[in-house]
């Protein structure tokens, strides 16, 4: 049943100002936040707004930063008044018509994943025959833990669907697939990142007005920190002894990540987020909304304690969605509070900051030109190279680019992990290729390479003076858990 119905407020930000004051500007040491996150991070824009704002500052012409003179009391004005950090609630959460906590009232719900708060939600509105369709993220049956987007159409798939699954979904796809087969009204679930693809479908339909001229499409969106890419965390999994077949959720709480046998029992496994970030994917460098701002109801687990979901209505119909569902035994709600709004304030900021923290990295491999190398490996014909573990699918897991130096007669390879997620132990080869011998090998073994992370190997060519440069260079790359990545034979001519 519904307990008390949530008192409608002048402004569903009423405790967001409190938050400010006390967590973003209150600190004592607000002016070490302002150099921790904006100066030392190399995004201040040198305008000296928190000098210009605070009588305990001023700009420092030499080093081209703020410089405290005086005793800082915390007031905070230096950090809310920098144009790089975001502390207005409008940005870093969107605006909501009403708040909740929320969780699960019906029976076949209730010990799934947090407060099966969206699941219900599903449920309610095919049991009103308000949608025709759900799309939705569910398990691989062949791939265990593999996302796989899925059209459902009734309450029993509802069921089935619930838990979630932390890795990109291609639900869109799934979206436009419904719309073809003449759904009109369909539920999207989906990460921000699937929901804004959506709202920018209906804001910009070019070419898309046949599609949504046709159906309503109700947005429900879930709160998303990170997303994993399942063809790296999976095989880490595996490595630590975890079985997925027999793994029945996962979910991230209190910064951990943790996997269960029991979905009532305890944890088998427990990873701090930071130990995972590695596997995350690249795109969530770059990801500044951490609770679905274009939805129309979005749903997370950040704030409202344990087996409850922090829900935000961000429309009139998702308003009525919810409170309707509540009223017919679907849902238990209750007001959100200082406490649920605080906790996701504190999230999103850390989201949105995030764009401004991300990093292309760049590693520069010199190979000594002079010292003669001794070979690590045994120099073979390349037609008897060894049998490797094929690559996952067709994926792309390497570009190489490269460029030669004519004066010192060195090869600059430039090689760009372009799979999205963390290459772990890449073994580098390089060997020039006369005829079918190689001579001159070299290898190395590279622990990390970060999405997109460029590595520069610098390779001497071993050509006579006086003589064009004209070669034939191998370069192979591999990695323990997908084998042979990469295989190419870069010809070296005059013109380059």
């Amino acid at each position: 049943m519904t307990e008390d119905k949530p008192k409608q407020t002048e402004t569903p930000y009423e405790y967001s100002f409190e938050y400010i004051q006390k967590k973003l500007e209150g600190k004592k040491d607000s002016f070490g936040m302002l150099m921790k996150e904006i100066v030392r991070t190399g995004i201040c824009t040198e305008c000296a707004t928190c000098a210009a704002v605070c009588p305990v500052l001023e700009w420092d012409e030499l080093v081209g930063q703020p410089k405290l003179i005086g005793k800082c009391t915390g007031c905070g004005i230096c950090y809310n008044q920098c144009p790089r950090t975001i502390t207005d609630p409008y940005q870093l959460m969107g605006e909501f018509k009403t708040g909740y906590v929320a969780n699960t009232n019906i029976p076949e719900v209730i010990g799934g994943q947090d407060g099966g708060t969206v699941t219900s939600l599903i449920c309610y509105l095919f049991d009103e025959h308000l949608i025709d369709a759900a799309v939705v993220t569910m398990k691989d049956p062949n791939k265990p833990w593999y996302p796989v987007a899925q059209i459902i159409t009734s309450k029993d798939d509802a069921i089935k669907s619930s838990g979630s699954i932390y890795s990109h979904s291609q639900t869109v796809e799934a979206l436009m697939d419904a719309v073809r087969e003449d759904f009109r009204s369909i539920a999207f679930v989906g990460t921000p990142c699937n929901i804004d693809a959506v709202s920018k479908m209906f804001d910009s339909p070019t070419g898309m007005l046949k599609y949504f001229m046709r159906c309503h499409v109700l947005k429900i969106g879930l709160f998303c920190m990170d997303s994993f890419a399942p063809e790296a965390i999976y095989p880490f999994f595996e490595k630590e002894g975890i079985d997925l077949s027999k793994v029945q959720k996962m979910d991230i709480n209190k910064g951990k990540f943790h996997l269960y046998y029991d979905p009532q029992g305890e944890p088998i496994k427990s990873y701090t987020i930071r130990q995972l970030d590695k596997f995350k994917s690249s795109s969530c460098n770059f990801c500044t909304d951490l609770t679905a701002e274009n939805a129309d109801i979005s749903v997370g687990s950040v704030g409202s304690g344990a087996n409850k979901n922090t829900v935000f209505a961000r429309s009139g119909i998702g308003t009525e969605i919810i409170e309707d569902a509540a009223e017919k035994g679907y849902l238990k709600v209750e007001p959100f509070n200082a406490i649920n709004l605080n906790a996701v304030l504190f999230l999103a900021k850390l989201k949105k900051v995030s764009q401004y923290t991300a990093r292309k990295r760049k590693v520069f491999i010199v190979r000594d030109a002079v010292k003669k190398e001794e070979p690590r490996i045994e120099t073979k014909p390349e037609v008897e190279a060894p049998d490797v573990k094929p690559p996952l699918g067709a994926r792309k897991f390497l570009s190489v680019s490269k460029s030669v130096n004519e004066e010192d007669k060195i090869l600059n390879i430039s090689l760009t992990n372009t799979i999205g997620f963390v290459l772990e132990d890449l073994k580098i080869r390089v060997v020039a290729v006369e005829e079918l011998f190689e001579k001159s090998p070299w290898i190395t073994t590279i622990t990390e390479i970060f999405p997109y992370e460029t590595i520069e190997i610098g390779y001497p060519l071993e050509i006579p003076d006086g003589e064009p440069i004209n070669a034939n260079v191998l370069v192979e790359a591999s990695t323990e858990a997908f084998g042979k990545i990469f295989s190419r034979t870069l010809k070296i001519t005059p013109k380059e």
